[in-house]
């Protein structure tokens, strides 16, 4: 995002907090997609807040992070059969085990690409984990008894581990010391809230989403937002390792590119996978495309990496492609063992 102006480079409408100092914060209240108001600081945007929108509004950022994810799905639309081969996908997935057993579902939310029933039948116990703990009350709300019966919520679990972070490194961000620490200590009190380890561990294309708050709320370089990836990606790997237990099966469903960047991605829905693989290949070769994060590298920077001892035996399935209803996303699985 540009330096206070009318308009920055890609034409998007800004109002600043008039200071000469460049912008920092950005107002998560009233951002639109051609839209923002930015301010230098934390108190600069708080003035904004008080002044153009409800003055009982939460000034801690994570909180009405909080409350617009809640919000967000409470109000959105009924998109339980728009999701069916989603679903099949992500259940297919799951690793065939003796009934009985635990598993844990990172970025459950509302629930629309999990058959509930049938992972009550296989497994004794279902954790789901999500920051709104609200939709995942109703969708377990919705279930005869005995899939209720076996369903463990996890509700407003931060699995960026950074939620709290959003104020403070929004106006001063942290060096890489402090950084590392914090992302440490993320993912002790994150396994800890969740008790497990867990027999299966499942990640449901959530790993994108960690960072959305965070480019909601601020400016910033490429550097830091490099840096943000990285923290927020080491987080939710950490905690599916150290999740999941001796012997026992995880999985990471992940999500790379959208056809809000890439529209060709919906003329190649029902392409088989190696034929979307293919295509992949030849926009990622020509640079027409970029995918976050690349599969490959992100599988080569978990074998070379600590996390490589713990998620063993790494399997990449081929890609498919998710009708979300807003759009195509391109999404690849990551497979492990156990320790």
């Amino acid at each position: 995002m540009a330096f206070p102006g009318t308009r920055d480079d890609d034409g998007m409408e800004l109002d600043t907090c008039g200071h000469e100092s460049p912008p920092r914060r950005v107002c998560d209240v009233c951002k639109r997609p051609r839209y923002a108001f930015v301010a230098c600081s934390n108190g600069c945007l708080r003035t904004h807040q008080r002044a153009a929108h409800d003055p009982a509004l939460p000034e801690e950022t994570a909180l009405r992070v909080r409350r617009a994810q809640a919000e967000k799905h409470r109000l959105s639309p009924d998109v339980w059969d728009l999701y069916a081969p989603q679903r099949e996908r992500v259940m297919a997935l799951v690793p065939q085990r003796p009934a009985g057993g635990s598993l844990c579902v990172f970025g459950a939310g509302k629930c629309d690409d999990l058959d509930l029933p049938q992972l009550a039948e296989r497994f004794a116990r279902v954790h789901l984990v999500d920051l709104d703990g609200e939709a995942m009350e109703r969708a377990r709300d919705r279930q005869p008894a005995r899939v209720r019966e076996a369903i463990v919520l996890h509700g407003g679990v931060d699995l960026s581990g950074l939620l709290a972070q959003l104020d403070a490194w929004g106006e001063d961000f942290p060096d890489d010391g402090t950084l590392a620490q914090t992302v440490f200590a993320a993912v002790h009190d994150i396994v800890g809230t969740l008790g497990g380890p867990f027999d299966v561990t499942l990640s449901t294309c959530v790993m994108s989403q960690l960072m959305a708050p965070f480019q909601t709320a601020w400016t910033a370089s490429e550097e830091t937002w490099g840096k943000v990836a990285a923290a927020t990606s080491a987080v939710h790997l950490a905690v599916l390792a150290r999740s999941t237990s001796a012997g026992g099966d995880a999985v990471l469903v992940f999500d790379v590119l959208s056809s809000d960047e890439a529209p060709e991605l919906t003329t190649l829905y029902d392409r088989p996978s190696e034929e979307l693989q293919s295509a992949i290949d030849s926009g990622v070769q020509s640079g027409a495309i970029a995918l976050h994060p690349d599969p490959e590298t992100l599988l080569g920077q978990i074998a070379g990496s600590g996390l490589g001892s713990l998620l063993r035996d790494p399997r990449l399935t081929g890609p498919w492609l998710w009708d979300t209803g807003a759009a195509m996303q391109l999404v690849y699985a990551l497979a492990f063992r156990g320790p």
